[in-house]
């Protein structure tokens, strides 16, 4: 077999041998290498997918937060509305001069002749 090998057919087979043998080893290095790269690709768009998703869950959350602020808001002048509204029936009841009775009969039917308007 080494004899064959010092033969100049045998030279040519020897070098065939090694150039198949690289161009080989370099596909399975390329193949794995691809491999690599297109996980990686698939890596970075599931990232970029699921920093999306916190970015809008992010916008929502605040969002809700603004509404909720707005919401108490609007409720605290809701009960100083209500606050006013009975201080002003209570002094309307204080100042009554007929010295009638005012019932909760009254209370209750002039709140809602104020909550219609």
């Amino acid at each position: 077999m080494i004899g064959f090998l010092l033969t100049p057919l045998g030279k040519i087979a020897g070098a065939a041998l090694l150039l198949v043998a690289l161009y080989g080893g370099f596909r399975l290095w390329l193949h794995n290498h691809d491999q690599q790269i297109l996980s990686g690709y698939v890596l970075q768009s599931e990232k970029d997918a699921s920093d999306a998703i916190i970015a809008k869950l992010q916008r929502e959350i605040l969002l809700g937060q603004q509404i909720r602020e707005q919401a108490d808001k609007e409720a605290e002048q809701l009960d100083i509305q209500n606050q006013k509204t009975e201080a002003a029936n209570e002094k309307a009841i204080a100042a009554n001069p007929g010295g009638a009775v005012v019932t909760a009969d009254d209370i209750a039917r002039i709140k809602r002749v104020l909550d219609a308007q």
